[in-house]
């Protein structure tokens, strides 16, 4: 198996090609990457910034590179022993016009081969709702806004930038009479199959390419059913598309999407033979060994996600690197049985969060909070509120059709209050979704069930006596067909986890801001703090589990970045300064508000945290910065759905609350205030992300950095963190790296401690422990985790741990709290009562410090020493 040592993230795009790539290999070689993580580089969308919109499968993005450009790539990569993984996109495709299965599909209907790919309900109008239009149809088609067009693929409707084929059913009446019998008997009597369609459309489009008159004659006719409303219903009637008013989908919907975004159209991944065409090109790359393991994106989506990793397993073999996008619950376990390395990362960044965030403040925030914003409800009440809210304002076509499901398997009754209870029911779910595989279920499935109904029951006691009829039916024990109730439940189980997506994550984290650090992917504002045990004992059991699970801190999906996270943590340690001082901007925010009501208490605290994540180690903020936080600010305001919204945006509102932070950085109080306490808070926080970096690349699991997160990491949410990388920049600093001699170290990591606000002191640290662990990556993998004893006064306020297997051990030391231990400017302070690492017998040696080069050989390693130098410490025994 080609397991990671070390992942890399690189979002490929039109602006980040495979040629751009292949200019930092060398760079990444050098820095400790064993493996480029990519995003998905399959053909996508027209200008697609992600790669998560495919429209083609079976090529890479023309935009991106050439398959030749990639097989180059791979083999420098061989060459350099480094290896490929690929993020693929199993669960959902583009709704597009260049999507080539929906090509087909509009053009032959149910004769089309990819007529069941697509998880739409063709029983409900024999059409897929085609919901794009910015108004009504008939508002459309008055203002002639859909056009039949003639192009190099035949007919086809184009909307603005939509487009979509024509059916070969439509071309007679197209056509019309006047084309004669020659053209209408062909186009009505073709056999239906592709292969004869195809070459039928290849003729007429020649006819049309070659002869002047012909072309004329159907530019005329294309000109006149464009003109009459009339005509251009009609042909309509005939598509196996329905063009929509996009909010239809709020009420009614006849196919599965991505969580709810219109654009992307599911797959039904459980078909075998859909299996079979999606991954067909992926698995060739695969046998070439030009990709060497796969990322699977929201695995949630897919109906059998345990069937279909089984498959994947069976196709790849049992030493290829798999490993899933799945956001789990805090004390939620991911099924040990699932034939997968681990996950992409998001329990290690809570855990990590988590254990940089002080517990000890978990009531001084909340009461602050509580006091700063009354009106703000229990966050679980909360969660279960906008669940609630996207389920039926959202989501209420799903909703719709699974109320229909209950009802054709006859599982529910038709009164108001059962559809009530099973919406209540499915926003009560505490996880994501469970993944039932028959009756009767898990004892943990059955716990989460029996959970979510106690929740939706505490909520709606008006419904109780419906809501155990659905906790029946989901248990597979009321007196019904038990094969309609499995079926059922799984379908349930795949809109239950966008639902909490979008009602948690894209809502709930935008509104509950007591500490928005933890509102993350991954994490959650419910817990605040984790022990030094609590961490050791989740790291056992990592390694116990999924050793190869990776170890995330930023992905394309965080919220925001990893080091702006580790200064919103440091206000955990200094909670009673910190609120002193949101009281005294408050005060200075009155003169400078137009509005005295906008933005609210909530929003500005919101801000007050933002500019402390983001705001420049150096300088002034300055127009960009404005931009960009402007642009965030409209997307938190919309995710939020208060005051404004993405589907009834308050533009009057939001610009209000962008000329308030306007007017915020300009005023000179403010900024005297805010500067002298945000650089004591940016001292600290990159403390903290030293910390955070030193633990993602030695605790059990693969370290993944995401681009450009080497140096400081301030971003905002997407597309915020998609910004161009310097490189060139880094490179530069990395081959300052190499001109340090050993003798010179000491010194140089002073140089690096006072000019920390430059980056170079986190790219010191990952480079020096990546290169440590690429030297002996089996103690990482597969090393014993050991929690090494911490005596003195502030033990909680460091984790100490080592990595053993039987060639190598390593010793891991970081500072968790870091304003009693260290100065504004990094360095450690005198301590009274003294730190010390205990070793154990076993442990007892000469070590060294591979980031400072010292040598350390006492039993008993005091920490005051071992942080004089640099604020972590990985030690490594000499052999």
């Amino acid at each position: 198996m080609k397991n990671p040592v070390s992942t890399y993230r690189i979002q490929l795009s039109p602006d980040y090609t495979l040629e751009d790539l292949n200019e930092i290999l060398d760079y990444l070689e050098k820095l400790g990457i064993s493996t480029i993580y990519s995003a998905p580089f399959f053909q996508a969308r027209k200008g697609s910034s992600h790669g998560y919109d495919i429209t083609n499968p079976f090529k890479l993005n023309k935009a991106i590179g050439r398959l030749d450009t990639f097989r180059n790539l791979s083999n420098r990569l061989k060459q350099k022993k480094m290896s490929w993984l690929q993020d693929i996109v199993p669960n959902h495709m583009a709704f597009d016009g260049d999507n080539i299965w929906l090509q087909d599909i509009f053009e032959l209907g149910p004769e089309s081969l990819h007529y069941n790919f697509f998880d739409i309900d063709w029983e409900q109008s024999g059409k897929v709702m085609a919901p794009f239009l910015g108004n009504p149809l008939p508002e459309v088609i008055k203002n002639k806004e859909l056009q039949l067009k003639v192009s190099k693929r035949g007919f086809l409707f184009r909307y603005f930038d939509h487009e979509y084929m024509a059916s070969a059913r439509s071309y007679a009446e197209i056509l019309g009479r006047e084309f004669g019998e020659k053209w209408q008997d062909k186009f009505r009597n073709f056999s239906g199959e592709s292969e004869n369609w195809e070459e039928l459309k290849e003729y007429f489009l020649r006819e049309y390419d070659k002869e002047p008159d012909f072309r004329s004659k159907i530019d005329n006719r294309v000109e006149e059913i464009n003109a009459s409303e009339e005509k251009i219903r009609k042909i309509l009637e005939e598509q196996y598309f329905l063009p929509a008013h996009w909010k239809e989908t709020e009420t009614n919907i006849n196919y599965r999407r991505f969580f709810t975004i219109n654009d992307l159209i599911c797959l039904r991944m459980e078909d075998k033979e859909v299996f079979e065409s999606y991954h067909r090109f992926i698995l060739q790359l695969c046998e070439e060994d030009l990709i060497h393991g796969l990322r699977i994106d929201h695995i949630d989506g897919l109906l059998d996600p345990k069937a279909y990793l089984e498959r994947l397993r069976e196709k790849l073999g049992p030493d290829f690197y798999i490993t899933i996008e799945k956001i789990l619950e805090w004390d939620e376990k991911l099924p040990v049985h699932w034939p997968v390395e681990g996950t992409s990362g998001y329990g290690f960044l809570a855990t990590v969060n988590q254990l940089l965030t002080n517990p000890k403040s978990e009531n001084e925030f909340f009461d602050a909070y509580q006091a700063l914003y009354p009106k703000q409800e229990d966050y679980h009440d909360l969660v279960y509120e906008q669940k609630l809210f996207i389920l039926e304002e959202r989501m209420g076509g799903e909703y719709k059709n699974l109320r229909e499901l209950a009802l054709k398997f006859n599982l529910l009754e038709k009164e108001e209050k059962y559809k009530q209870a099973l919406g209540a029911f499915l926003a009560a779910f505490p996880v994501y979704r469970i993944y039932p595989e028959e009756y009767p279920l898990r004892k943990r499935q059955k716990k989460i069930i029996d959970a979510a109904f106690k929740t939706a029951a505490a909520h709606k006691p008006d419904l109780n006596n419906e809501l155990e009829k659905v906790k029946d039916i989901f248990l597979g024990e009321a007196k019904k067909d038990r094969e309609n109730m499995l079926q059922f439940l799984q379908r349930c189980q795949q809109f239950t986890g966008p639902l909490a997506a979008k009602g948690v994550e894209d809502t709930t984290f935008y509104i509950y801001n007591e500490l928005i650090s933890h509102n993350e992917v991954g994490d959650s504002p419910e817990n605040f703090g984790l022990s030094v045990n609590g961490f050791h004992e989740r790291m056992k059991l990592r390694l116990e589990d999924f050793p190869l699970s990776i170890n995330a801190t930023a992905t394309h999906d965080t919220k925001r970045g990893e080091d702006a996270r580790m200064r919103l943590d440091v206000l955990s340690e200094v909670g009673e300064e910190w609120f002193q001082k949101v009281a005294d901007w408050r005060e200075i925010a009155k003169n400078v508000r137009k509005d005295p009501a906008v933005p609210n208490a909530n929003e500005e605290y919101f801000i007050f945290q933002m500019l402390i994540g983001a705001w420049p180690y150096i300088g002034e903020p300055g127009e960009e910065f404005l931009e960009r936080s402007t642009a965030y600010l409209q997307k938190v305001l919309r995710e939020a759905k208060e005051n404004s919204s993405w589907a009834a945006p308050n533009e009057d509102y939001e610009n209000k609350v962008y000329g308030f932070l306007e007017a915020l950085l300009k005023n000179p109080s403010f900024k005297k205030s805010f500067t002298q306490f945000h650089e004591k808070i940016s001292a600290y926080g990159a403390i903290k992300s030293l910390s955070q970096s030193l633990l993602k690349v030695t605790a059990p699991g693969i370290p993944d950095i995401y681009q450009g997160t080497e140096l400081w990491d301030l971003s905002y949410v997407d597309p915020d963190n998609r910004r161009p990388v310097d490189y060139e920049l880094r490179k530069k600093y990395l081959a300052e790296f190499d001109l340090v001699t050993p003798e010179a170290t000491g010194q140089h990591l002073e140089n690096l401690k006072r000019d920390y606000t430059s980056g170079k002191i986190k790219m010191y640290c990952l480079h020096r422990a990546l290169k440590a662990r690429r030297e002996i990556p089996s103690t990482f993998e597969k090393g014993e985790y050991i929690p090494l004893e911490v005596k003195g006064e502030l033990r909680e306020s460091v984790v100490a741990f080592a990595r053993k297997d039987e060639k190598n051990t390593v010793l891991v030391i970081v500072p968790v709290m870091v304003t009693h231990l260290f100065t504004e400017d990094l360095q450690i302070k005198d301590q009274k009562q003294e730190l010390k690492i205990i070793l154990p017998e076993n442990l007892k040696g000469t070590f060294k410090n591979v980031i400072s080069e010292e040598d350390f050989s006492s039993e008993e390693i005091e920490v005051q020493k071992l942080f004089s130098s640099f604020p972590v410490a990985l030690l490594k025994k000499n052999n």
